[in-house]
C-alpha cells in the first residue's frame, strides 16, 4: 500500500510539488523585504592638478527596500551595472571628511542606479563618512628594478644580464608620497631548470595603487640562455702593466691563446681583440719565480679561461 503511494500518479506528483514551490517563491518574494547591497563609491571632479593623497573605500554599504524578487536579481546583477554613489570632488580642498548620508540627502543625483531596478536606498549603513586629503600632482619617471632567481638547466648558463623594458615609468600621484620613491620592483621571479631564452610580460604596481597612475602598466622582462660550449683564440697580445720606469721587462711569448667557456653563441661572436691578457708586473713579480700564469678580462657571455695556451708565460727582466 505505501509502494504505490509513492510510485503510482509519479509525473502528477513532481508536477504537483513543482508547482507548490513556484507559488511558495512567488509569494515570499512578492513581499517587500529590507536589504543591505555593497554598492561601488566612485571619485568624479578631481582636477588634473590634483591628486587624493589617501585611499578612500571602493565600495560602500546601502540599505535598500523593495520586494524579494527584485532584491534577489539586484544582488546578482548591481555588481555587474554602472550602480554607485559618486563623490564629486570638483569643489574639494586639502582635507575633507563627507557625511555620506548628509552627502546623499544634499546630492541624491550622485546615486546612479539603472531605471528598471524598483529598489529605494535609504541610507548608507557603512562607513558613515569618508576622509579625503587632496593635494597637488607630480610626475616622475621612475626605474623598473627585477628580482629574478635563474637557474640554468645544467649544460647551459645566463649570458649577460637580465633585462628590462622599459627600463624606466612615468608615473603621476600625490607630491608628498611620490618624492619620496625613486623606484618600482617587480614582484620576486623564479625560473628553475631553464633550457632557453625567458620572455614573460610583467604586471606593474605600485602600492597604494589607488593613488598612482603608471604610463606603462607592464614591463618585458628578457634574460639569455645560451648553452655552454667552448672555442679557442689564437694571437692575443700579452700586455705588461705596472712596470717600473727604471726597469726594462720582456715576456715569452709575446702572444697566447687561449680556450674560453660560455654560452656558445656569444662566443662564436667574439674575436681575439676582445680578450685582455696581461700580467700585473707591480703586483705578482718575484725574483725567484720566472713563469706565471697570466691574467685574462673576459667579455660578456664568457664564463671562465679555461686554458692557456702555453700555460704559463716567461717574464725576464733585462
Amino acid at each position: 500500500m505505501l509502494k504505490k503511494i509513492f510510485t503510482q500518479d509519479i509525473q502528477i506528483k513532481i508536477g504537483s510539488l513543482v508547482l507548490a514551490i513556484l507559488l511558495w517563491f512567488f509569494v515570499i518574494t512578492d513581499i517587500e523585504y529590507y536589504f543591505d547591497i555593497d554598492i561601488p563609491l566612485r571619485v568624479e571632479g578631481l582636477s588634473a592638478e590634483k591628486a587624493l593623497n589617501n585611499e578612500i573605500p571602493d565600495l560602500i554599504t546601502g540599505r535598500f527596500r523593495g520586494k524579494g524578487h527584485t532584491l534577489l536579481w539586484a544582488n546578482l546583477t548591481l555588481p555587474l551595472s554602472e550602480t554607485g554613489l559618486i563623490l564629486d570632488l570638483a569643489k574639494a580642498k586639502n582635507t575633507e571628511v563627507y557625511y555620506l548620508n548628509d552627502y546623499l540627502l544634499a546630492h541624491p543625483d550622485k546615486f546612479i542606479i539603472p531605471r528598471d531596478y524598483n529598489l529605494d536606498l535609504l541610507h548608507i549603513v557603512e562607513p558613515e563618512s569618508v576622509w579625503v586629503s587632496v593635494e597637488r600632482m607630480a610626475h616622475k619617471e621612475l626605474n623598473v628594478k627585477v628580482q629574478a632567481d635563474i637557474v640554468p638547466a645544467l649544460g647551459y648558463m645566463l649570458v649577460g644580464n637580465i633585462n628590462v623594458e622599459p627600463a624606466k615609468v612615468m608615473v603621476h600621484g600625490p607630491v608628498s608620497l611620490l618624492n619620496d620613491i625613486t623606484s618600482i620592483t617587480v614582484p620576486p621571479l623564479r625560473f628553475e631548470a631553464v633550457n632557453a631564452d625567458i620572455t614573460v610580460t610583467q604586471a606593474l604596481v605600485l602600492q597604494p595603487s589607488q593613488l598612482f597612475t603608471l604610463e606603462t602598466p607592464q614591463v618585458r622582462i628578457t634574460a639569455d640562455i645560451q648553452s655552454i660550449g667552448s672555442v679557442v683564440f689564437q694571437n692575443i697580445p700579452i700586455r705588461l702593466e705596472n712596470i717600473p720606469r727604471n726597469v726594462e721587462v720582456s715576456v715569452i711569448p709575446q702572444f697566447i691563446r687561449l680556450e674560453a667557456e660560455g654560452g656558445l653563441d656569444r662566443l662564436l661572436e667574439l674575436k681575439p681583440e676582445d680578450f685582455i691578457v696581461s700580467f700585473d708586473y707591480g703586483a705578482h713579480w718575484n725574483q725567484d719565480i720566472q713563469l706565471y700564469v697570466p691574467e685574462a678580462v673576459l667579455p660578456m657571455g664568457v664564463k671562465r679561461v679555461s686554458r692557456f695556451i702555453p700555460e704559463k708565460i716567461e717574464i725576464v727582466q733585462k
